[in-house]
């Protein structure tokens, strides 16, 4: 049944859809204050590794970059892509089962997350409202490892989630404010995956701006590939843009 609706929500979206009235390129970059929270397991049912309290994370080194291309073409979609890098390692002494083997003592441990969305939108309205429709093809590359005084074992993943795109854009008049939110979700059977991000744009008379706000993810993985996840990584970002 939510793929029946996934798939009539698309179909709607792709017989509405219209595109820019001209042509527009984006490109900007930000960085991404991110902590992360949940954990993971990895052939060792019911022995969740807690990312905080078992591995010692919190704080991410996380940034990412986009592109836009929008075009008054009829019926073809407009393309944004996004590339998201979430790489970090830590150390701690601990306990845990990961790969069906036990790790303890002093754990060296290292997490990827990186993803890259293809989306392809529609714009639906486009003046001091602005919304945009579409879908969300996000590559996940992730892999995890960890190691301790005698043994390592490591997991990579890599995993497309086909998900709904919504973005919706407020001009405040006069001023070259704009607030902005964008979301991906998606839900099947057991596995929840989400993307929202909203925040304050100012754009100059040439195109340069700066964007601020907060971004959340979560990745809830149902035993995909023997992989289990609940992760959560949120927090607020900065950056520049270039609209043309």
């Amino acid at each position: 049944m939510k793929k029946n609706i996934l798939l009539l929500s698309l179909s709607t979206i792709f017989a509405l859809g219209t595109s820019a009235d001209t042509f527009g390129v984006e490109m900007g970059a930000a960085a991404w204050a991110a902590k992360t929270s949940g954990n993971i397991e990895y052939k060792s049912a019911g022995n969740d590794i807690d990312l905080s309290k078992d591995l010692g994370y919190d704080d991410l080194n996380t940034n990412f970059i986009w592109a836009s291309f929008e075009h008054p073409i009829p019926f073809i979609p407009n393309i944004k892509i996004q590339h998201t890098k979430v790489e970090d390692s830590s150390s701690k002494v601990s306990s845990i089962t990961f790969d069906n083997k036990t790790f303890s003592g002093n754990i060296s441990s290292n997490i990827q997350l990186n993803q890259t969305d293809f989306i392809a939108y529609y714009e639906l309205l486009d003046n001091w409202l602005n919304l945009d429709v579409g879908i969300n093809g996000k590559f996940i590359d992730a892999s995890v490892s960890a190691k301790d005084s005698t043994q390592t074992s490591s997991k990579d993943l890599q995993y497309i989630i086909p998900m709904i795109y919504a973005k919706a854009r407020f001009d405040l008049p006069f001023s070259g404010l704009s607030l902005e939110s964008d979301l991906s979700y998606i839900t099947y059977e057991d596995s929840e995956f989400y993307d929202l991000k909203g925040g304050l744009l100012y754009e100059t008379s040439f195109g340069l701006g700066v964007s601020a706000g907060y971004r959340m993810e979560k990745l809830q993985l149902d035993d995909i590939s023997d992989v289990n996840s609940n992760i959560e990584i949120k927090g607020a970002y900065a950056g520049l843009f270039y609209h043309f």
